[in-house]
């Protein structure tokens, strides 16, 4: 698992190296089936200004039992609204994250010959604890990306989580 570091209290940034061309990533962070493999379902996104809504349902990414502390994520399945902010195909997506504290985060892909440099950015997060938390969350999702592009199991999502949040604390 690879992590990423806090370049400012409020904001996250997570690098990951991923073995697939660039429009192959780009279409696991549009397409809303594809994207409901390794973080969040919902409404394809296509364009600068469109609203949106996703699904969290972690049981559709994984069938461990979630830790205590996400427990309702078992079987739960948990809507979200959001604005895409850029839109850029294949290059660049940012959306808006939450519905009361909205944050920003920026998907910026690089093309790397086969390969693809994921910059993850993660801004405007209201608290030090909710960035340990997003980050956690974000490594554990873009490890089960980095899977899923590679054609390995990717059964360890919550796993990844705990390890994910463990690196973390007192890191931000």
């Amino acid at each position: 698992m690879e992590l990423g570091r806090f370049a400012a209290p409020d904001t996250f940034v997570l690098e990951r190296r991923l073995k697939a061309p660039v429009e192959r990533v780009w279409s696991y962070f549009v397409d809303g089936e594809k994207r409901a493999r390794w973080f969040a379902g919902g409404d394809t996104l296509s364009a600068a200004g469109q609203a949106f809504s996703i699904l969290f349902a972690h049981h559709r990414i994984t069938d461990e039992t979630p830790p205590e502390r996400w427990a309702a994520m078992k079987n739960g399945e948990f809507p979200m609204a959001g604005r895409v902010l850029a839109f850029d195909p294949p290059r660049l997506l940012t959306i808006t994250f939450g519905e009361e504290n909205v944050s920003e985060v920026s998907f910026a892909l690089t093309a790397m010959g086969d390969e693809t440099l994921l910059t993850l950015t993660h801004t405007k997060i209201e608290t030090e604890k909710a960035a340990r938390d997003y980050a956690g969350g974000w490594t554990a999702h873009v490890e089960t990306l980095a899977g899923l592009l590679e054609g390995k199991p990717t059964n360890r999502f919550w796993a990844s989580v705990l390890a994910a949040h463990e690196a973390y604390e007192g890191a931000a």
